[in-house]
């Protein structure tokens, strides 16, 4: 156990949280129907994989966090093997949840899978309970970035939430791993002031809408939320009408919706006249 008279260990990590979105409500379907077990073979089958495919990408499973879990990376690791490694976990995850614990929900959550928040620094290392320990603001701010995914995000398709120091100071390219820039106020970190940070893509085959503005060339809305909340099973398949919009920009004149979308890590523009069908991507 770390004494007061030891040296302060300082270490270098790249931290990421992972977190099952929807596990709550998922626990309480499964206790109603006495099929719980489903949820607990999940949790020992996600610890088995982490910890047998984590030396591969020089990762430490740190810490089991009840929905989740605190996973280390050694610097210096390149961003893409990282988010390699988290989309693996991130299809891990799928497979065995539509397989074995979705058949067993009465109520499946429209919002579930896995989402990360990562940052980098220094952390202190200590064994406590002989147990090594770390603590930092790395971990902290990893943890306040996934908490600000919400469901607009994850519904058209981000998954992480990275810091903006963490995107730049990696230099390689990220391949398939679209990345869109964003602000976020985070929690005890930043007094509600809005920091920026990046969402990305766990996948090249995920759909997901960045804009959507309603109207006519004088005047328009933006519909970005009214429309990812109708996206299902990653396709948007609608009536461009008034109804979505929750209103009615240009009484009396025909309307036109512009979507900005990516699909496949690439970015499109598509514009629709009020009335049309939308079958994207």
């Amino acid at each position: 156990m770390t004494q007061e008279k030891d040296e302060i260990e300082i270490t270098n990590k790249i931290v990421a949280i992972m977190d099952i979105c929807s596990s709550s409500r998922i626990i309480e379907d499964l206790l109603k129907t006495d099929n719980i077990k489903v949820w607990r073979d999940l949790l020992i089958r996600m610890k088995e994989y982490l910890s047998t495919e984590s030396p591969k990408y020089s990762a430490e499973v740190y810490k089991f966090i009840g929905d989740g879990w605190i996973i280390l990376f050694d610097k210096p690791c390149s961003r893409k093997k990282i988010l390699q490694f988290l989309s693996r976990i991130y299809q891990e995850f799928e497979r065995y949840y539509d397989r074995v614990v979705f058949p067993e929900l009465d109520t499946p959550p429209e919002i579930c899978g896995l989402t990360f928040g990562l940052d980098e620094g220094k952390l202190i290392q200590l064994t406590m309970q002989e147990r090594t320990e770390y603590i930092g603001r790395p971990i902290n701010m990893a943890c306040r970035l996934q908490g600000v995914l919400n469901e607009i995000d994850i519904k058209g398709g981000f998954r992480v939430m990275i810091s903006h120091r963490l995107f730049h100071s990696l230099k390689d390219d990220l391949g398939d791993y679209y990345s869109h820039k964003t602000e976020r106020p985070l929690r005890n970190i930043s007094e509600g002031i809005e920091v920026f940070c990046y969402r990305l893509f766990l996948s090249d085959t995920q759909f997901g809408i960045l804009e959507a503005r309603y109207g006519t060339p004088d005047f328009s809305i933006d519909v970005t939320t009214q429309y990812t909340k109708n996206v299902k099973n990653g396709k948007l398949d609608v009536v461009v009408c008034n109804e979505i919009a929750e209103r009615d920009p240009h009484k009396g004149v025909g309307k036109m919706l512009k979507v900005k979308y990516v699909h496949k890590g690439e970015l499109h523009t598509k514009e629709f006249k009020e009335g049309s069908m939308i079958q994207l991507p």
